[in-house]
């Protein structure tokens, strides 16, 4: 199962990644082709041999795409650093647009991870439909556009304060910013996923003391003719 999590990685994050920012500067058409071929490939054989789809993947692996092409365009090292500005401040919008249609990134991410370990549709609706979950999910939701909304403004301060000479001169702040949050996403990350490890052992306990109750009524109600002969001698 760790298999099938860790390809997902490697082909919907790593590979877009990995490629787009190596070609820089460079005629991409042929690779962003063959990483297109890969991803859809990938995803019809999982579609057919897994009858799974990693949603947030294609997504990701889309606009990452669709974002790099448009910024081949840039004229320098500046209007790109503005182009990702822009983006960051579209996507933070675009989450707490989803949000008023009932659509939770967060949610899609983890269901997808879930997926790819081979958990059933019934555990992960189950484990996606308690409150507390739903809850943490709000709450990572929320932190991630701070994130976002926070990294805009710095970027907004640098390019409208020291222009396209000393732009970067924030960028040990926007580095320090990114990795507090990180951090503070991956703690509500690793609180859902301990609490969800709790409730699983915890039915699992509960199911074999469960069991063993019935086995011991029902071994209780079996008359065993041996004894019940002895007895009678």
């Amino acid at each position: 199962m760790k298999k099938k999590f860790i390809l997902d990685i490697l082909v919907y994050g790593f590979a877009p990644i990995l490629v787009c920012n190596l070609a820089i500067n460079k005629n991409i058409s042929y690779i962003i082709l063959a990483l297109i071929i890969l991803t859809f490939i990938y995803s019809l054989m999982t579609a057919k041999n897994e009858f799974r789809l990693n949603v947030s993947g294609i997504i990701f692996t889309a606009l990452y795409i669709c974002a790099h092409i448009f910024k081949q365009n840039a004229e320098s090292d500046f209007i790109r650093y503005i182009y990702d500005t822009y983006c960051f401040l579209i996507l933070s919008i675009s989450f707490i647009g989803l949000t008023f249609f009932d659509k939770n990134i967060v949610r899609q991410i983890y269901s997808d991870i879930l997926r790819s370990k081979g958990h059933t549709k019934y555990y992960i609706g189950h484990c996606l439909n308690r409150k507390f979950i739903n809850q943490e999910f709000e709450k990572i939701l929320s932190v991630i556009n701070i994130h976002l909304l926070a990294i805009t403004f710095i970027r907004v301060y640098s390019i409208s304060t020291y222009g396209a000479q000393d732009y970067l001169i924030t960028l040990d702040l926007e580095k320090l910013v990114c990795l507090l949050f990180i951090i503070a996403e991956s703690y509500m990350l690793y609180k859902i996923i301990r609490q969800s490890q709790r409730d699983k052992n915890n039915k699992f306990r509960k199911e074999n003391i469960r069991n063993n109750t019935i086995n011991k009524d029902v071994e209780e109600k079996i008359i065993y003719l041996n004894k019940y002969k002895k007895a009678n001698k």
